[in-house]
C-alpha cells in the first residue's frame, strides 16, 4: 500500500497560518505578469526584479572591473548563497554544493556512489527523464540492476513494496522525484526516507520540483541527498542548481572527475579533495547567476514556506477542480496529488495543440511528453499532458483566464456536453474512499482567502511599520522571546518610505559628543547583526567628511582626526575639495547593504517567532488601560507596547508631534565611473561635503552601478503623495554639486528618489510619547539613521520590557515639546 496524501516531509501537519502571500505585491515587482497569464512555474517561473538586478549588476561589474575582480567584491554575497541554501534544506553550508543544473548534481552525485556490476537501484516511477536515462546507462554499461517501485492506488510510491524490495537484498540507493514533471502527484518523501534509513540505504531526492513550493527539510525527510535547480519554483535564473550531500555519506563520495575547484594538488602525483560539498563543483561558474539564485532565496525566505504552500495549493486545488468541470477535460493528477502543478488534456487534441492555442489568449503553460516521464505516463496511457503550474504572481484572475481559454478551446472543436461532463474526470484529485486518510495537507486547503489579523489577544508588543528601525526592533523583541506583531501598511521592502535602496553610509564622525555612546552602540550592534545572520552587511572603506573651514560644530568622534586639504586628496584621491575647506577622515566609516539588513533582521525575526501581517495599515489607536487597542481594516488588535515605527507617516500616527516633523523628498542618483579608477574602491570611501547646493555625500563606485551621490536637501513632501521620478532639474543640480569635487564622474545612469522625516535639530525621535508610556515612537530617518538601525531596535526592545535607556534622553520626543531642542 501507499502512504496517506501528504506532503512527504514530517509526520505531523503544518499548523495553519493566518497569512497569504501579498500578491499584488508580487506582481508589482515581477515585470513578466504584464505580458499575459504565466502557469510555467514547474518549467521556470517568472523572475523578480531583485533577482534580475542581481544578475545584470554583476555583469555590469564583470564588465568594468574583469571577471576575477568582480567575483573577488562579491565574495561575500556569493558565500551567502550557501548559507541561504543550506536555511532552504535544513543542512549546514559545508553540506552544500552549487552546480549549473539539477541533472549536473545528480550526475555528479550518482557517479560519487561508485555503483557495480550487481547493485540494486529502487527507483520511483516518478522519475525525471535525466535520471532515468543515467540509471538505465548504468544498468547496461555497467551491470548494475535498477527496480522500479510500484505505485499504490493514489498513484504514489507503494511503501510496502519499498519495504519488501529493501528487506529482498541489500540495494545501493533509493530514489524519487518529490513531485514529478508529469503530475501534481507528492511523494511520500520523508516515508520512503525513513524506510532507507531503517535498511541502511542512501536516499536520494529529486527536489527540482518541489523546493519553493513545498517545505523541504533533509533531515525532516530523512534523504542523504537532494538535487534542485534554480528556475522553477524559486523563481531564480536558468543556469543554477544546487546539490547537497549530508554528513557522514559526504565524506565517503568521491567525484569521478575531481576539479581545481574541489580538489587540491598536493604533489606531483597526489591530490586530496576538499573537506565540503564544493568537491562536487567546478571552479568555471557563472556568478552572476549564483548572485540572482541568491536574490531569489532571499525572496523566498523573507515569504516563508509556510505562507507560500498554502497559497500554491489552494490557487492549484481550486484550478484543478473548475477544470474537471469543463465538458471534454480530463484532470489527469493522481489522487495523490497537491502543492501547484495541475495537469490534464482535451478530448480530440493533442497537449501540444491546447498550448499553443492558450498561448494565442496570452495564457502561457507547456506539454509534457511521455518521452519526459516514461515511467510514469506510459502505465496510465498518457502520451502528452497540459502542464499547468501557479505561483505567488498568480490570482484569482490568472485562473479565471485559463479556465475561460479551455473553455473556449473546447467549445471551439465543438465537444458534446451530453458526452463529456464532470464523470470523464480520469483522476479526481481529492482523497479516495479507498485511501487512508492521512493528516490534512495543503493540497486541503481552502478556499482563498484574504490575510487577517490573528485571533484576538494581547500581544506582549506590536511594531508598526517595518524598515529598518522596526524590523529592527521586532528582531530583537522576538530574539527576547516575546509575542510580538509586525504590521507593515505596504509590501515588505517596498520603495515608498525611507529604507529602500542597495546601500546606505555607516560612520563614527559627529558633531557633538551625544552621539558617541550610540555609535559605539551601532558598530557592536551590526557586528552582533552579522553573525545572527551569517552574512557581511558593512563593507569598511574609510570615510572623508568635508565642509568650510569656518563651520561651527565640526565633526568629531572615536578614532576620526581633522585633515587639511593636501592630507585628503592623499587618502581620496578621487575627491577634489573646494578652497577654504578641511575634512575628518573616520577610518571606520563604511557601506551597509541595506536590502540586505532589511531581508535579515525579517528573516531573523520571524525565525524567533515574530509574526508580520503585509498591506494592513493602521487605521487608529488609543490606549485603554495598561493596553493599547490597535484599529486595522481586518479589525482590533491589543497589545503591551505600542511601538511605532512609521518613518515618514509619524506625524499621522502621532499628531501631537506634526508640527515638528517636516517630510522632505531626496534624491539619489548613479553617475558613470570606472571601478578601477580613482572614483572607485582605491580612490575614495564614503564620503560628504558640505557645499552651497547642500550637503554632498555618496560612495565609490564599488558595486558596479558607478559612483552614487546625493544631497541632503530637497522640497516638503506629503508622504501619500505621488512620487514622480527624479526631475531634470534635481539632477542638474545634482550633476552640479558632483562635478564641483568629483571631477572624474560621468553622467547620470540612473536615479531614484526616497523620504526623510526632520526634526529641527536633525535628531531622531526614541522614546516613549508623551504622556502615553504605553506607547513608544522611533522615527530615526532624519538623514542619517540607517547607520543606527540595529542599536535602535535593540533600545526599544529594552524600553519595551522596561529597562531604562538614560543614554537615548538627548533623542526623547519630549525634548520637542519642552523646547529642549540643542
Amino acid at each position: 500500500m501507499s502512504a496517506p496524501v501528504t506532503t512527504g516531509t514530517t509526520a505531523q501537519p503544518s499548523p495553519p497560518t493566518t497569512r497569504t502571500p501579498d500578491v499584488a505585491a508580487e506582481r508589482a515587482q515581477t515585470p513578466g505578469c504584464a505580458t499575459g497569464h504565466h502557469f510555467n512555474a514547474a518549467g521556470a517561473a517568472l523572475l523578480a526584479n531583485g533577482t534580475v538586478e542581481a544578475v545584470i549588476d554583476h555583469l555590469r561589474a564583470e564588465s568594468l572591473s574583469g571577471g576575477y575582480e568582480a567575483a573577488k567584491h562579491a565574495a561575500p554575497a556569493l558565500d551567502a548563497v550557501y548559507a541561504r541554501t543550506a536555511r532552504l534544506l535544513g543542512v549546514g553550508p559545508e553540506e552544500v554544493a552549487l552546480v549549473e543544473s539539477a541533472t549536473a548534481g545528480w550526475q555528479r552525485a550518482v557517479s560519487a556512489l561508485r555503483l557495480r556490476p550487481g547493485d540494486r537501484v529502487l527507483a520511483a516511477r516518478s522519475s525525471y527523464v535525466s535520471c532515468a536515462l543515467h540509471l538505465l546507462a548504468a544498468e547496461r554499461d555497467l551491470g548494475v540492476r535498477v527496480e522500479l517501485l510500484p505505485n499504490g492506488p493514489d498513484g504514489a510510491v507503494d511503501l510496502e513494496a519499498l519495504e519488501a524490495a529493501l528487506r529482498a537484498g541489500p540495494a545501493a540507493l533509493v530514489t524519487a522525484a518529490h513531485v514529478p514533471t508529469s503530475s501534481g502527484l507528492v511523494e511520500p518523501a520523508a516515508e520512503i526516507g525513513a524506510l532507507a534509513r531503517a535498511h541502511g540505504v542512501p536516499f536520494l531526492l529529486d527536489a527540482t520540483q518541489s523546493l519553493g513550493q513545498l517545505p523541504v527539510d533533509m533531515g525532516a525527510i530523512g534523504c542523504d541527498l537532494l538535487i534542485g535547480t534554480g528556475r522553477k519554483f524559486l523563481r531564480a535564473p536558468r543556469g543554477t542548481g544546487l546539490l547537497a550531500v549530508r554528513r557522514p555519506l559526504l565524506e565517503k563520495l568521491a567525484p569521478e572527475a575531481p576539479d581545481v575547484r574541489g580538489a587540491r594538488w598536493t604533489a606531483e602525483r597526489s591530490w586530496e579533495l576538499v573537506p565540503d560539498a564544493k568537491r562536487f563543483e567546478l571552479w568555471e561558474a557563472a556568478h552572476a547567476l549564483r548572485l540572482g539564485l541568491g536574490a531569489a532565496l532571499a525572496d523566498f525566505d523573507s515569504l516563508g514556506v509556510d505562507i507560500v504552500a498554502p497559497h500554491l495549493a489552494t490557487l492549484a486545488t481550486g484550478l484543478r477542480e473548475r477544470l474537471a468541470e469543463l465538458p471534454g477535460v480530463h484532470v489527469t493528477d493522481p489522487p495523490a496529488a497537491g502543492g501547484a502543478i495541475v495537469t490534464f488534456v482535451v478530448d480530440g487534441l493533442d497537449a501540444s495543440d491546447v498550448q499553443r492555442e492558450l498561448a494565442e489568449r496570452r495564457v502561457h503553460l507547456v506539454a509534457v511528453p511521455a518521452g519526459h516521464g516514461r515511467w510514469d505516463m506510459d502505465p496510465r496511457g498518457l502520451a502528452k499532458v497540459v502542464r499547468a503550474s501557479v505561483h505567488v504572481y498568480n490570482d484569482r484572475s490568472d485562473v479565471d483566464a485559463l479556465v475561460e481559454a479551455v473553455r473556449e478551446i473546447v467549445r471551439g472543436r465543438g465537444t458534446d456536453v451530453r458526452a463529456a461532463g464532470r464523470g470523464k474526470v480520469s483522476e479526481a484529485p481529492a482523497l479516495r474512499a479507498d485511501v487512508p486518510a492521512g493528516p490534512r495537507t495543503v493540497s486541503e486547503a481552502p478556499a482563498l482567502h484574504v490575510a487577517t489579523a490573528p485571533a484576538p489577544r494581547c500581544h506582549d508588543a506590536i511594531v508598526v511599520g517595518l524598515g529598518v528601525h522596526g524590523s529592527a526592533a521586532l528582531h530583537r523583541l522576538s530574539a527576547r522571546g516575546l509575542d510580538v506583531l509586525g504590521l507593515e501598511q505596504y509590501a515588505s521592502g517596498h520603495e515608498l518610505g525611507s529604507s529602500h535602496g542597495a546601500t546606505r553610509m555607516i560612520r563614527r564622525a559627529y558633531p557633538h559628543p551625544d552621539w558617541e555612546g550610540l555609535v559605539d552602540t551601532a558598530f557592536r550592534a551590526w557586528a552582533d547583526l552579522e553573525e545572527a545572520a551569517k552574512t557581511q552587511l558593512l563593507d569598511i572603506t574609510g570615510g572623508l567628511y568635508a565642509a568650510p573651514l569656518d563651520r561651527p560644530d565640526p565633526l568629531r568622534g572615536p578614532g576620526c582626526r581633522q585633515v587639511d586639504p593636501d592630507e585628503a586628496a592623499r587618502i581620496f584621491p578621487g575627491l577634489r575639495l573646494p578652497a577654504g575647506f578641511g575634512a575628518v577622515h573616520d577610518p571606520g566609516a563604511g557601506i551597509i547593504d541595506a536590502r540586505e539588513t532589511l531581508r535579515a533582521q525579517l528573516a531573523l525575526a520571524e525565525r524567533s517567532g515574530a509574526a508580520v501581517l503585509d498591506r494592513t495599515p493602521v487605521l487608529g489607536w488609543e490606549p485603554d488601560g495598561d493596553e493599547v487597542v490597535v484599529r486595522t481594516a481586518d479589525g482590533e488588535l491589543r497589545t503591551r507596547r505600542l511601538v511605532l515605527c512609521t518613518g515618514p507617516w509619524t506625524a499621522a500616527q502621532v499628531p501631537s508631534l506634526a508640527s515638528h516633523l517636516t517630510v522632505t523628498r531626496i534624491v539619489n542618483a548613479y553617475f558613470a565611473a570606472d571601478p578601477e579608477g580613482p572614483l572607485g574602491r582605491s580612490g575614495l570611501g564614503s564620503f560628504s561635503v558640505d557645499l552651497p547646493q547642500g550637503l554632498l555625500y555618496g560612495f565609490p563606485a564599488a558595486d558596479g552601478r558607478g559612483l552614487k551621490a546625493g544631497l541632503d536637501s530637497g522640497p516638503a513632501w506629503d508622504p501619500d503623495a505621488p512620487r514622480p521620478p527624479a526631475s531634470a532639474d534635481e539632477l542638474a543640480l545634482l550633476a552640479e554639486a558632483v562635478a564641483e569635487v568629483l571631477p572624474g564622474a560621468g553622467p547620470v545612469t540612473e536615479s531614484l528618489t526616497c523620504l526623510y522625516t526632520m526634526t529641527a535639530d536633525r535628531r531622531f525621535l526614541v522614546g516613549e510619547v508623551p504622556g502615553m508610556p504605553q506607547v513608544l515612537v522611533a522615527s530615526a530617518c532624519s538623514g542619517h539613521g540607517f547607520k543606527f538601525g540595529p542599536a535602535i531596535g535593540e533600545a526599544l526592545a529594552d524600553l519595551v520590557c522596561g529597562t531604562a535607556r538614560p543614554d537615548l534622553e538627548f533623542l526623547s520626543p519630549a525634548r520637542l515639546l519642552t523646547g529642549g531642542a540643542r
